[in-house]
């Protein structure tokens, strides 16, 4: 049986492609700041700079991860399927769900590649 520390870490290594640094690193500070409901809408939002597609990916990634954790509804991981689920639960499920994205991210942005 795997620990969390090595299933986050198999998730994000399989799923972080060529996703560049700098973007992935932007997502901590904004789910702690922003929360991680209003981090997804700023990812999936239209415009932003070069790094919002890669925000986004990252994002998709992240709510892939979280229905692998049976945190958010199968058939929902992606970012539009993280904010739809996550805001109709409770607080303490959004809570788990931001400390599960953090600690998945983190693996993320060790995987990404510099720019």
């Amino acid at each position: 049986m795997k620990n969390l520390e090595q299933i986050r870490a198999a998730n994000a290594l399989a799923k972080v492609g060529d996703l560049k640094r700098a973007a992935v690193s932007k997502l901590p500070a904004m789910i702690l700041g922003n929360g991680l409901l209003a981090t997804a809408a700023f990812c999936r939002a239209e415009g932003g700079g070069e790094n919002r597609k890669d925000m986004k990916i990252a994002m998709d990634h992240t709510a892939a991860h979280l229905v692998d954790r049976d945190m958010i509804k199968k058939g929902l991981g992606t970012t539009d399927g993280l904010i739809q689920d996550l805001s109709q639960r409770k607080s303490i499920d959004l809570q788990r769900a931001t400390s599960e994205a953090l600690a998945y991210i983190s693996y993320l942005k060790r995987f990404a590649q510099k720019d």
